[in-house]
């Protein structure tokens, strides 16, 4: 029988009977590489997803590094949602004259003309050697642009919005809220949203032990300033990621105390330009994330420079444009992925190390416990990564 007037319309008519219909299975807050890879993982499952980009993400500063175990796991992201930036790549892991290298297993010592050929900018480096590691990298500006079309071919809804907290109810997280007060519901809610992912945790009272945010900076080489060095390189050489032995930034995350300012020297490909180093800012207390003075971080990063990059670089290093944004880590150097077991309906995905390497197999393990737990929160549990661990004694 007819329904009557103002009831032609099946979807409004669905949602008038069952308003649960229309309120997705999950709600992804944060669009960077974590969000975005859970929010594909889960509708490629069935489930109906919107994700919400808060606040510029890191995932585009990222060297977007790729170890060898990880490439299958790209390469099958990218089977089912097309080419997101995964290519070829040379890690080359360096130390300097005055240390003594730790060198991992499988690493080939490369001589000073190999390195050199592989990264023109380490030309005249005092380095005390090099070596290179099997790799790969997902180009992050390529992966930030083709995520967000293969989150619509998915069927996500994005939204671009700005949060004012979480929404509970009786212990139960129903979504969020916006500063423009409206409520966005779901079913269960996953906090990817890197620096941000405190504040939101904080809006309903909940903190994590591990939990905690730095500042990071890197220079950002323009390609024009680069052609005196390139212009004789191969195009079908593979790229080169540059990086420190010993990183100084994995250091101080996993210390209370210590340095505010940590710089590490390194260089990656980014576009058709490149990347230099990357500047850690730490707050003087657990979970501060007030913005640096750019200037000390820019101070930081040109002190770097000039143990690694060529000299007649030097005097353009004080006008390259910074990249600077807030990132979270773990003071365990391990992620945080899963459920907050004080309250029903919320989880977190965030913290990690070596993003571009972990997140794509940690995704559709994080969805399937999500969308169906009796089965898979065991697997999730096994990991040993439930993000309300406590810091080792």
């Amino acid at each position: 029988g007819s329904l009557g007037k103002g009831f032609s319309d099946v979807s409004q008519c669905c949602y008038l009977l069952h308003p649960e219909l229309l309120i997705p299975d999950l709600l992804v807050v944060g669009a960077g590489l974590a969000g975005g890879l859970l929010a594909l993982e889960a509708a490629d499952s069935g489930a109906k997803v919107c994700i919400i980009s808060t606040a510029p993400m890191a995932t585009p500063i990222s060297y977007g590094g790729v170890q060898l175990a990880a490439i299958e796991q790209w390469q099958r992201l990218e089977k089912r949602h097309g080419f997101l930036g995964l290519e070829p790549a040379e890690l080359l892991l360096y130390w300097l004259e005055d240390q003594k290298p730790n060198i991992p297993p499988g690493a080939q010592r490369l001589a000073p003309s190999q390195w050199r050929g592989l990264e023109p900018l380490l030309v005249d480096a005092p380095l005390g050697g090099v070596v290179a590691m099997p790799y790969a990298r997902v180009d992050p500006l390529v992966l930030t642009e083709k995520l967000t079309k293969a989150l619509a071919a998915a069927g996500v809804q994005q939204r671009n919005l700005l949060l004012q907290g979480l929404l509970l109810e009786e212990g139960v997280v129903r979504g969020c809220k916006t500063k423009a007060g409206e409520e966005i519901l779901a079913q269960h809610t996953v906090l990817a949203a890197g620096a941000a992912t405190a504040p939101l945790l904080a809006s309903i009272g909940c903190s994590l032990p591990l939990l905690d945010c730095s500042w990071a900076a890197l220079l950002q080489l323009e390609a024009g300033l680069l052609d005196d060095f390139f212009c004789g390189e191969a195009s079908d050489q593979p790229k080169a990621i540059v990086m420190p032995m010993e990183l100084k930034r994995m250091e101080r995350e996993r210390s209370t105390s210590g340095a505010q300012l940590v710089c590490d020297g390194g260089i990656a490909p980014w576009g058709n330009a490149k990347v230099f180093g990357q500047a850690s800012f730490f707050g003087e207390s657990i979970g501060q994330i007030d913005k640096p003075n750019p200037a000390v971080m820019r101070a930081g990063l040109i002190e770097a420079a000039k143990s690694l990059l060529p000299q007649q670089l030097w005097p353009s290093l004080a006008e390259l444009p910074m990249a600077l944004q807030p990132v979270a880590f773990s003071r365990d150097g391990l992620a945080l992925v899963g459920p907050i077991s004080r309250f029903k309906g919320l989880s977190v995905f965030t913290a990690f190390s070596a993003a571009f390497s972990l997140v794509p197999g940690l995704a559709p393990v994080l969805a399937a416990a999500i969308l169906d737990p009796k089965r898979s929160m065991e697997a999730l549990s096994n990991l040993e990564l439930l993000p309300e661990r406590l810091p080792a004694i």
